[in-house]
C-alpha cells in the first residue's frame, strides 16, 4: 500500500509540475533567455517618484507583478520628487531610477556617470498657469502689474517668459513670490496673488476653488476654449525618463533590457487600459483617484527616444544654464544612451547621435 501510494503521489507531483510549466512557458510574458540574454543580476533597487508623470510604469509593473514575469526582484524606493533621485543616483546608492529631463542635465552637467535609456512620458501638458478666482485678463499684456504665486528651482518660469517674447509684455513688470505648491494654490483661491504658475494637480486644485485654466504648456485657455499649440510654439518642453548608471549599461545590459522589457508592457497598459492603470497608481502611489485622473490623463506616456526627446534636452539645457545650475553646455550624446531600447524596440529610437569627429 505505502508503495502504491508513494507512485500516485510521485505521478501526481510530477504531472502539477508538468502542468505548471507548461502554463508558464505559454504565458506571452515570459521569456526563455539564451545563456547570451541571462540577466546579470536579478535582483536590484530603483528610485521612484510617488508622482503619475514620473512613477506611472512602475507602480503598474509593481502592482500587477511585471517585474516577476521577467526574472526580476525589483524593491522600488518610493520618493517625492524628482530631487531625491537626484541625491540617490548621485551618491550611487541607487543604479536606476525615474526623473525628469532637468535630473538627467544636472547629472550630465557635473559629469556623473549616468545617462537616459528610455522616455517615460511627455510630460509638458501637465505644467502650466492657472487665474485666481475672478481674475480675468483681455490679453496676456495685463499680467504687468499682477503677482503669481511660483515655487522657485522649478521650470514653470519658462512658461511666462514665452508669454512675454510672444505677447510683447515686459515680463520684469510681473511681481512672482515664492511659495510651496500647495501655499501657493490657497493664496490664489484667495486672491492674496492674481494666478499660479505650477504642475498638477495643483492647477486643477485651485480650479476646483474657483479658479480658471489659462494655459498649459501645450495648451491654450486664453479664448475660453481649449486651443492646442504646435510643437514648435510650445511654452515649454518637459519630459520625465528612466535613468541608469552607465556601469549597469556597459556590464549588466541583459538586466536593464528586461526592465525596459517591464517598462514597454506597463506603457502599453497606460495607454490600452487606463482603468486598469489608475487602479495601481491609485494603490502604490497613493494619490486620490479625481486628481490622479486628471494628471495622468494630461500626461502623453511613451518610451522613446526620438527628435522630441531632444528638443526637450536642449530646451532644458538652456534655462539650466541661465539659472547657473550647471557649468557647460549638456548635448544629447552627454545625456542619451538608445542602445538597449533600441534591441528591446527598433521602432522606439529614431534618434541618431552625432559621429564623432
Amino acid at each position: 500500500m505505502t508503495l502504491i501510494r508513494a507512485r500516485k503521489l510521485s505521478r501526481r507531483s510530477t504531472l502539477k509540475a508538468f502542468g505548471a510549466t507548461a502554463a508558464l512557458a505559454a504565458s506571452p510574458y515570459v521569456r526563455r533567455a539564451s545563456a547570451a540574454e541571462a540577466i546579470e543580476q536579478a535582483s536590484f533597487e530603483i528610485a521612484g517618484v510617488r508622482d503619475p508623470q514620473l512613477g506611472a510604469q512602475l507602480a503598474i509593473a509593481e502592482h500587477y507583478g511585471y517585474f516577476k514575469d521577467e526574472g526580476l526582484t525589483v524593491t522600488t524606493h518610493w520618493n517625492q520628487s524628482a530631487a531625491d533621485t537626484l541625491t540617490v543616483m548621485a551618491g550611487g546608492s541607487q543604479p536606476i531610477g525615474v526623473g525628469g529631463a532637468f535630473t538627467q542635465i544636472v547629472f550630465s552637467g557635473q559629469k556623473l556617470p549616468i545617462r537616459i535609456i528610455s522616455a517615460l512620458a511627455d510630460i509638458a501638458p501637465t505644467q502650466g498657469f492657472a487665474l485666481s478666482p475672478g481674475v480675468k485678463l483681455a490679453s496676456p499684456k495685463e499680467l504687468e502689474g499682477k503677482k503669481l504665486a511660483w515655487t522657485q528651482g522649478n521650470s514653470q518660469i519658462l512658461i511666462l517668459a514665452k508669454l512675454a517674447k510672444v505677447y510683447g509684455f515686459d515680463m520684469k513688470k510681473v511681481t512672482l513670490v515664492n511659495m510651496n505648491p500647495s501655499e501657493g494654490v490657497v493664496a490664489a483661491s484667495k486672491g492674496d496673488v492674481d494666478g499660479l504658475l505650477g504642475w498638477q494637480p495643483n492647477l486643477y486644485r485651485l480650479i476646483q476653488l474657483g479658479g480658471t485654466m489659462y494655459t498649459t504648456a501645450t495648451t491654450s485657455y486664453m479664448n475660453g476654449k481649449p486651443e492646442e499649440y504646435s510643437f514648435a510654439d510650445r511654452l515649454q518642453y518637459n519630459n520625465s525618463v528612466l535613468h541608469a548608471a552607465q556601469d549597469w549599461i556597459d556590464d549588466k545590459p541583459n538586466t536593464l533590457k528586461a526592465l525596459l522589457r517591464v517598462v514597454k508592457r506597463a506603457t502599453g497598459t497606460v495607454n490600452a487600459d487606463r482603468a486598469k492603470a489608475l487602479e495601481a497608481m491609485q494603490k502604490i502611489l497613493r494619490i486620490d483617484p479625481e486628481p490622479l485622473a486628471v494628471m495622468a490623463g494630461a500626461n502623453q506616456y511613451g518610451m522613446a527616444i526620438d527628435d522630441k526627446l531632444v528638443t526637450t534636452i536642449e530646451f532644458v539645457n538652456e534655462w539650466a544654464l541661465s539659472i547657473k545650475r550647471i557649468p557647460n553646455p549638456v548635448t544629447a550624446e552627454d545625456a542619451l544612451a538608445p542602445q538597449l531600447l533600441a534591441e528591446v524596440d527598433p521602432s522606439l529610437v529614431t534618434w541618431k547621435p552625432k559621429a564623432k569627429t
